[in-house]
């Protein structure tokens, strides 16, 4: 029996859409696994979550608030403010918490790092990265979908920092990381230039032959097959040779790709950590909550990867 944390993100997105519409696989899946939604004060819910004070011992998909204040905080879908971004940033500190103590696998639904910012959560930038400070250990995002693996060497980080970022990047821990993941058995490498044309061999930029080379040595002395680098913009097109796993120089040049070829089914994993993290692959979505149009699918599919080799039918 699995125990799962769902932290709620930002309560003014779509999250609470996600949470109702994914509400039968949550019960199905509760009834062999102990599933808690770890939220703050606030006046939003869903119907029929039974809340808990502490933990229960017995499996079911139960609400477990992280505060018992006597002044919850009303928010409106679709209206996020400093106070929505402080309850996410608090709700996923209180999450982390938790996992330490029940030793819990972890979904993180999306909140915004604009809002968490001016709530005045400085140096903020994002889920992987607080898990790394958190649990003092480094971690890489890793977008995984039915068909791409795609991790990004650099996360959210300007694009004039890219270069001095890549320069500080460890390939040794990456190696570590993915050795352990459960989600990467012995996969095929490919990593994609970062200039144009992968450099025209050095005509337009030589940090393929120095930085990512540098880096491709490390991870075949690691025993991984690792070919590069590949011209970004053909590396995913119908007909090019295929790979398990694409390393991408910066934030954009790995997600616009993965995000299209795989659509909503893709799950964020965090590589590095002692348990499972993930996270759909979609942000808040702030202009369509309160609509009824949100679609749960990158949600099911983080459940899904969580339970995939445990055995429920509901």
């Amino acid at each position: 029996m699995k125990t799962i944390l769902i932290s709620e993100g930002d309560p003014t997105s779509i999250n609470y859409e996600l949470l109702v519409s994914a509400f039968p696989q949550l019960l199905a899946l509760g009834k062999h696994h102990r599933i808690y939604l770890v939220r703050g004060p606030h006046n939003l819910s869903i119907p029929s979550l039974p809340s808990l004070t502490k933990p229960s011992t017995e499996p079911g998909f139960y609400s477990l608030p992280w505060s018992d204040s006597k002044k919850p905080r009303s928010f409106v879908l679709g209206k996020p403010s400093k106070f929505s971004g402080q309850m996410a940033y608090d709700s996923l500190l209180a999450a982390m918490d938790l996992q330490k103590e029940l030793g819990a696998d972890l979904i993180t639904l999306p909140l915004s790092k604009e809002w968490v910012q001016k709530a005045g959560i400085k140096g903020f930038r994002g889920h992987t990265e607080t898990l790394a400070e958190y649990y003092k250990r480094p971690t890489f995002m890793m977008m995984s979908g039915e068909k791409l693996n795609v991790i990004p060497l650099t996360t959210h980080v300007p694009l004039k920092d890219v270069v001095k970022e890549l320069k500080k990047f460890s390939w040794k821990e990456l190696a570590t990381a993915m050795t352990s993941s459960p989600f990467l058995k012995n996969p095929k490498i490919a990593y994609l230039g970062l200039n144009p044309h992968a450099g025209e061999g050095g005509k337009i930029g030589d940090e393929e032959s120095t930085i990512l080379a540098s880096g491709a040595k490390i991870l075949r002395k690691a025993k991984y097959s690792v070919e590069g680098p590949l011209s970004a913009d053909s590396a995913f097109l119908p007909g090019a040779k295929a790979y398990e796993l694409y390393l991408a120089g910066y934030h954009d040049q790995g997600l616009i790709p993965f995000k299209l070829l795989e659509g909503k089914k893709g799950v964020n994993i965090t590589l590095g950590l002692d348990f499972t993290r993930v996270s759909p692959d979609h942000g808040t979505a702030f202009d369509i909550a309160g609509k009824g149009i949100s679609d749960p699918t990158g949600l099911i599919s983080c459940l899904e990867r969580l339970t995939e080799n445990t055995k429920t039918k509901s």
